[in-house]
């Protein structure tokens, strides 16, 4: 439980400890958005998962997203790097991310994975992101290794915006 808070906190202030720039136009060239996003397929699976993305630059950003159901939790952070001739956060995107999970409040699982995805920005206030990918865990305790599947479809909220 300590290693997931230490987690959280030290991956929280790599998100907010980034460096500010002066972006021009949200149509047409790079703003530096931040988004708060909720999963719309995790109540499928009865959790709760939320996502907050940071962008760095016109090509990348940093999301941290967490879980909760009634197993546990997990948080994820991850890596973007978008593709597209618009700037981030718009267009398609590979993201290479880390998993770790407590589950049951003393078994953890620690993973990673890739995803590839797109996101649209609708009147420069939301986003529609869809995902998908591989990702592999391994259960520290038990020394099990587990391949799997990580998707989603959110739905965000432009909560800061530097022009």
């Amino acid at each position: 439980m300590r290693l997931s808070i230490l987690l959280v906190i030290v991956l929280s202030q790599m998100l907010f400890a980034q460096k500010n720039s002066d972006p021009i136009k949200f149509d047409s060239t790079f703003v530096r958005a931040r988004i708060i996003k909720f999963n719309l397929l995790s109540p499928i699976a009865q959790t709760f998962s939320g996502a907050y993305e940071n962008v760095l630059s016109p090509e990348t950003s940093l999301q941290i997203s967490i879980f909760i159901n009634a197993y546990g939790f997990g948080v994820t952070p991850e890596y973007r790097y978008y593709l597209s001739e618009t700037p981030a956060p718009r267009g398609i995107y590979i993201a290479p991310f880390l998993r770790y999970q407590e589950i049951d409040g003393y078994e953890s699982t620690f993973g990673g994975g890739l995803v590839i995805g797109k996101q649209q920005i609708f009147k420069n206030k939301i986003s529609i992101d869809a995902f998908f990918g591989p990702s592999y865990n391994t259960f520290v305790v038990d020394e099990v290794f587990a391949f799997g599947l990580r998707a989603g479809i959110t739905i965000g909220f432009i909560i800061n915006s530097k022009r």
